[in-house]
């Protein structure tokens, strides 16, 4: 009697595994016949199920069911279950955990989850185009789900809030994704952008522009930022002295003496402007920047002196004038010689040669001005007259 009984307890566990395999291969056929529903309640069932939940077959049918929800393009097909991306991506790892690298369902399931990743994201993007935010946003959450370690994700999410005017989901997204090692720079102003002109929180978006200064130290943008921060906080002073500190540790860091001139001309202190540019090209005579700057600064002064004679009325400006022009000139010709340096380093840069052509007009050198001009022509930045 007893072996009778175990003889037909084991024909009917045999029984239950054969309808799990069998719950399996319906849910596989399911989908093919467009029945997602039926095909997610079978596939649930055996990916419960003792005898078939460690079996990769399982978890890749049941990755591919979810798939077939998630990327319809019947939005009531979608609805049967709004996380199937999700469980989809789930499901494929799942399968790369119980099989062996390189195996049938390993390989594809990679495939499928890369196919997946591709089209929801397209689809998010469409919708973005199609200025249906709200939709797009969560698309992209999804894409997040399917790829979180990927910063496009999170980038769109950002940009699909932003425009849906819920700022707070907008700064969720950038700073998960700020969270990443890969995250470009893109997304910090972004975050700065909107600290300041959403949230009206300088004291934050200083701290992220001090943070994108530490990540991206090449980029001068997060230098000048942490720099006007500091001044709109009415901190100068601190920016000042954590600057000098600095350039005592390192007296060489052109980058440094950079900041600083840049700072100082912030504040308008010409002469310590003019001297931290010169010791940043003097630390680093290919670093372009404080060229630029430099021929900025003395151009101004220019513009400042020139300004006293265009105030003054008809009369005062012909006693006068000619006298403050040709100071106001010694400017641009000290000018001159750093844009013409500037133009060695960077020979086919558009900003420069159009600073020299009018640097070059302004000292009446119409042969120079003219071949400049010239130039801009030949790289396409201007069209020929």
């Amino acid at each position: 009697m007893k072996n009778a009984i175990l003889f037909v307890l084991f024909c009917f566990a045999g029984i239950l595994v054969n309808a799990q395999n069998s719950n399996v291969n319906k849910a596989n056929a399911n989908i093919q016949n467009g029945k997602l529903a039926e095909a997610k309640e079978l596939i649930d069932l055996a990916a419960e199920h003792e005898k078939t939940r460690e079996k990769g077959r399982t978890w890749y049918v049941r990755g591919m069911v979810y798939q077939a929800i998630a990327i319809s393009e019947d939005e009531s097909v979608r609805a049967i279950d709004p996380e199937a991306a999700i469980k989809a991506t789930e499901s494929f790892e799942k399968v790369k955990s119980l099989e062996k690298e390189g195996s049938n369902y390993y390989v594809l399931s990679e495939v499928q989850a890369l196919q997946l990743y591709s089209i929801v994201l397209n689809r998010g993007i469409t919708e973005y185009q199609e200025e249906r935010y709200e939709v797009a946003y969560q698309t992209f959450k999804d894409v997040t789900k399917i790829a979180p370690k990927d910063t496009i994700g999170y980038l769109y999410a950002g940009y699909c809030a932003q425009e849906d005017g819920d700022i707070d989901k907008a700064l969720e997204m950038f700073y998960s994704a700020m969270e990443l090692d890969d995250c470009p720079g893109l997304i910090y102003t972004q975050v700065i952008f909107l600290l300041e002109n959403e949230k009206q929180d300088l004291e934050e978006a200083l701290k992220i522009a001090q943070k994108g200064m530490e990540k991206f130290p090449d980029d001068q943008v997060f230098d000048k930022s942490v720099i006007s921060y500091y001044i709109k906080l009415e901190r100068t002073e601190e920016a000042r002295q954590a600057l000098i500190e600095a350039l005592e540790a390192e007296p060489g860091n052109a980058n440094l003496w950079y900041n600083l001139g840049y700072l100082n001309g912030e504040i308008d202190e010409y002469d310590m402007s003019v001297e931290a540019y010169k010791k940043a090209i003097e630390a680093d005579p290919e670093y372009i920047d404080p060229y630029i700057n430099l021929a900025y600064t003395y151009t101004q002064k220019a513009k400042e002196i020139r300004q006293e004679a265009m105030d003054m009325d008809l009369k005062t400006y012909r006693e006068k004038g000619d006298a403050i022009e040709a100071k106001a000139d010694e400017y641009y010709k000290i000018a001159l010689p750093v844009l013409i340096k500037a133009n060695e380093i960077l020979p086919d840069d558009q900003a420069i040669l159009e600073s020299l052509s009018g640097l070059y007009i302004r000292l009446k050198m119409k042969d120079k001005a003219e071949a400049m001009q010239k130039k801009l022509v030949e790289l396409g930045y201007w069209e020929e007259n």
